[in-house]
């Protein structure tokens, strides 16, 4: 693994110095405390650990906040007849922006680096990945926590840029326009404890990289979080039903049979830094899966989050 981390972690030096809050509803500086008023702010946005998931409301106006969150997967097992002595390490690095346009509107991106190392690959190479596209949008809240709501609700858009890197060594599908629509709903059912849930489509408008069109995807993803002091303890699930994709060949369009359902839930920890910081670790376990053909996969994921309040 450390031969792997270091030739992936090369590019990614100066997301490092980012840190991160990938959470919209937080309390906002110079207004009345909540219920919760001993907890530091960096904790009252509840920002969950799992890649996936994102806390419902929006940014307060002229807060910037930025989030690297990372995803680690050791796919040992083969599902459907998938390659029994090929495994694969796979990363998933995401930089989150967000910046408060307004007390309700906030400016998304999210910038993402994905590597999968193979242990034998045949005939595939046997590193797979790089950056790939980047998403842009707009995420709307009508009720904010942070503005005295009871509760938050808030509904995203956003449109994926070719950005992704295109070659054999790439993902296939990289590198296509794309779209992806959401929506959030939490509330604080205690003063301590808060739930957030949300939906999120997306999938891409053409072909990418490879000449391979990727399917859309669905995601249901929620968690609870208990607020202390200096740290929160949440539950998190993220369930995603991804289609199969398409290659356009010349002998015409041909399924690459790669559609999954994976449902993974898990416990997490938030520990508060000094300077409204923080730092984020997630275990996340498969309770359902389902494949459309041969694949890989993994007893869980290992996910880190670090934050930062600009």
């Amino acid at each position: 693994m450390p031969k792997i981390m270091s030739r992936t972690l090369a590019p990614l030096y100066p997301l490092l110095c980012l840190c991160a809050l990938s959470t919209p509803a937080m309390a906002e500086p110079g207004r009345e405390p909540s219920p919760a008023s001993a907890i530091p702010r960096v904790l009252m946005g509840t920002p969950p650990v799992n890649v996936n998931t994102s806390a419902a409301g929006s940014l307060p106006k002229n807060l910037f906040f930025s989030a690297l969150n990372v995803s680690f997967a050791d796919k040992t097992h083969a599902e459907k007849g998938g390659a029994a002595r090929s495994d694969v390490f796979g990363q998933t690095w995401l930089l989150k922006l967000r910046y408060g346009l307004t007390d309700h509107v906030e400016f998304v991106a999210i910038t993402p680096y994905i590597d999968q190392s193979r242990s034998h690959p045949t005939p595939s190479p046997k590193h797979l990945g790089g950056w790939g596209d980047q998403v842009i949008g707009i995420n709307a809240a009508p009720f904010n926590l942070h503005q005295g709501d009871p509760f938050a609700l808030s509904f995203s858009a956003a449109v994926l840029l070719p950005t992704g890197q295109e070659g054999k060594r790439h993902l296939p599908g990289n590198g296509a326009w794309g779209w992806r629509v959401g929506a959030a709903y939490g509330r604080f059912l205690t003063p301590n404890l808060k739930l957030d849930t949300e939906g999120v489509w997306s999938g891409p408008f053409e072909r990418g990289n490879q000449e391979v069109k990727r399917g859309q995807s669905w995601q249901w993803n929620s968690q609870l979080r208990y607020l202390f002091h200096a740290f929160d303890l949440g539950l998190e699930s993220s369930l995603v039903h991804q289609k199969s994709a398409h290659a356009y060949t010349p002998a015409g369009k041909v399924s690459t049979r790669n559609g999954v359902t994976e449902w993974f839930v898990g416990p997490s920890l938030n520990i508060v830094l000094p300077a409204d910081a923080w730092l984020g670790i997630g275990v996340f376990f498969p309770v359902h899966r389902h494949f459309d053909g041969p694949n890989k996969s993994e007893n869980k994921r290992v996910e880190l989050k670090i934050g930062k309040l600009w």
